[in-house]
């Protein structure tokens, strides 16, 4: 019997530290009842009753117990206290109406394989029985995302468009409502809602926000921050739990990068384990294709994403919990400081592309099929980005005593880093655009362009700082022309220009206001012109038309430990 899903009854978590005390529960098996799934052979009592008659309490695993409540319980107490109004079903499909179906085979062709938080073989099951048997808050949810690739089917392609914002504000109404009783389907439509574009004249962060820690405690009230690979529940539901935990993950993350807050998941109450195959629950014969046989996903390649996102997610996660922290802001300032901390970072970065599955290079295009990667390459230099503008910081506002060899390597590596977004934003073509992309997606181009910016803005030679217009130019130009791709792209660019965008691209840098070792860093550079150093190389490799630097050879994160160790300059920085 699920546990997330049961008709009828939500779940709560009966946490160790909580009201209840575990040693007590333990000695009164009040009303005991028949145990479920695998119980009996682990010598688990499922299920204890309440004296109230009205709750029950469902062991799962040694130590793991639920609360489980009749929807009518809460259902009454939501209605005297909270005054709620009841989302109807059959009004979320009639606004779909007739093109339900429809809709749900565009979810599972072209978001689901990179998104799998539902669970398709039981959606499906219950789609093609009624639509009532599937929860309002997400069929609406499922229906507005959807609507987003309404022109890849082509019946659909002839029709009106249906209401996605009144699919929306209802989905939004009834995700509320069941906040009440929770049930991981609330997650679900939770998440999806999160998904969809923003608009930078009206990006409403304090919601997102606000809506995403509601889920993340959500989460942790239904358990999914905790493993559950031997519980007594059905073995489906399990792959199911472990992906809505790291869905759950990955938007805390990004949440905290691009909203500049801090994580709300902390790894100390964190039990699960890393995604594997065994996870999914569908494979490549699963997948739904067009009518014309193009514009699907690959499964496989969606089940590859997933995981690699996860895992950058924890890497972006310890980013900003080790360097952006309300602590770490005011303790780690010195650029011998942010290297040791960061330096650990910027090589699992680095590990974590080159380990890469070949299916998720930028460059792997297949016929008729959309490229799933995008977002992954675009949030692993938006997260390379955030940690390396932390060392910009440091050098910026303690220049002395750095050793001026190692600003210059740090400063060519991240205009080399530079280069590589900029070509990054080349590479990506409609295969790529017309993907289901992250909610982040348009936020990290913000962090991107603004990297640009503050690169030129703490240019220490004219070269340099000309360069780096250059590649803001580029930067810009590649995102106007795929602005008609996607919804991201657009916030981007209007997100850049009200924080000023073009002020920073006509914006001199003042070299005589630079301090004395930047002054010499400076000189270093310009020297470098003439004596063959690699900055020069560097130089001539992004200034050539005829240059082709390979994105995946050069988008290291491994914060120069060769080249410094090649140099003999100490980790300590300290200059002789």
């Amino acid at each position: 019997m699920s546990l997330g899903l049961e008709k009828g009854r939500s779940s709560e978590l009966i946490g160790l530290g909580g009201e209840h005390d575990w040693q007590l529960l333990r000695t009164c098996p009040i009303g005991q009842s028949a145990s479920i799934g695998t119980a009996d052979r682990n010598g688990l009592d499922a299920t204890y009753q309440h004296a109230s008659n009205i709750r029950t309490m469902r062991k799962v695993h040694e130590g793991i117990l639920f609360q489980m409540t009749p929807d009518a319980v809460s259902s009454q107490h939501a209605a005297k206290n909270l005054m709620q109004e009841e989302v109807d079903i059959d009004n979320i499909e009639a606004l779909a109406h007739p093109h339900g179906p429809a809709l749900v085979n565009l979810y599972f062709r072209i978001i689901h394989p990179s998104f799998p938080i539902l669970h398709k073989e039981v959606f499906i099951e219950k789609y093609n029985r009624t639509y009532r048997e599937i929860v309002p808050h997400l069929l609406a949810a499922v229906y507005a995302l959807a609507v987003r690739w309404w022109a890849y089917d082509a019946d659909l392609l002839l029709e009106e468009k249906v209401d996605e914002d009144a699919l929306v504000r209802i989905a939004s109404q009834s995700v509320q409502n069941a906040m009440h009783h929770p049930r991981l389907n609330t997650i679900q439509a939770g998440l999806l809602l999160l998904q969809r574009g923003r608009d930078a004249s009206s990006a409403d962060n304090s919601w997102t926000w606000s809506f995403t820690a509601s889920l993340i405690g959500l989460g942790q009230h239904l358990g999914l921050h905790l493993d559950c690979i031997t519980w007594a529940i059905p073995e489906w539901e399990k792959g199911l739990r472990r992906r809505l935990a790291w869905a759950l993950f990955i938007q805390d993350s990004f949440s905290a990068m691009v909203f500049g807050r801090p994580c709300l998941i902390s790894m100390r109450d964190w039990a699960v384990a890393p995604l594997q195959t065994c996870d999914f629950s569908e494979n490549s014969p699963d997948e739904v294709a067009g009518r014309d046989g193009g514009g699907s996903s690959s499964i496989e390649n969606g089940k590859l994403l997933f995981m690699e996102l996860a895992k950058l997610s924890t890497i972006t996660a310890r980013v900003l919990q080790q360097l952006y922290s309300v602590q770490a802001l005011a303790t780690v300032t010195e650029p011998q400081q942010v290297l040791a901390l960061g330096k650990p970072l910027g090589n699992d970065l680095a590990d974590l592309l080159k380990n890469l599955p070949p299916n998720l290079n930028i460059e792997n295009l297949q016929q008729g099929r959309l490229c799933l990667s995008g977002f992954f390459h675009f949030a692993l230099q938006a997260t390379t980005a955030v940690l390396d503008r932390r060392m910009l910081w440091a050098l910026q506002r303690s220049p002395a005593g750095v050793d001026t060899q190692f600003a210059q390597i740090f400063r060519t590596a991240l205009r080399q880093r530079a280069y590589n977004l900029v070509q990054l934003v080349s590479q990506l073509q409609p295969e790529h655009m017309e993907a289901f992309w992250f909610f982040a997606a348009g936020s990290c181009g913000v962090i991107l362009g603004c990297f640009l910016a503050l690169l030129r803005v703490t240019s220490t030679t004219l070269e340099e700082s000309d360069e780096l217009k250059g590649l803001m130019n580029e930067f810009e130009w590649q995102l106007r022309i795929k602005v008609r791709m996607g919804e991201w792209v657009l916030y981007t660019l209007a997100r850049l220009k009200t924080l000023g965008w073009d002020e920073w691209k006509a914006l001199e840098p003042d070299f005589d206001a630079i301090p004395g070792d930047h002054q010499r860093l400076g000189a270093l550079q310009s020297n470098a012109v003439d004596t063959g150093d690699p900055a020069h190389s560097l130089l001539s490799a992004m200034n050539s038309e005829s240059s082709s630097v390979p994105l995946q050879e050069n988008n290291s994160a491994t914060w120069l430990t060769e080249e410094l160790e090649d140099l003999g300059i100490p980790w300590d920085l300290g200059g002789t």
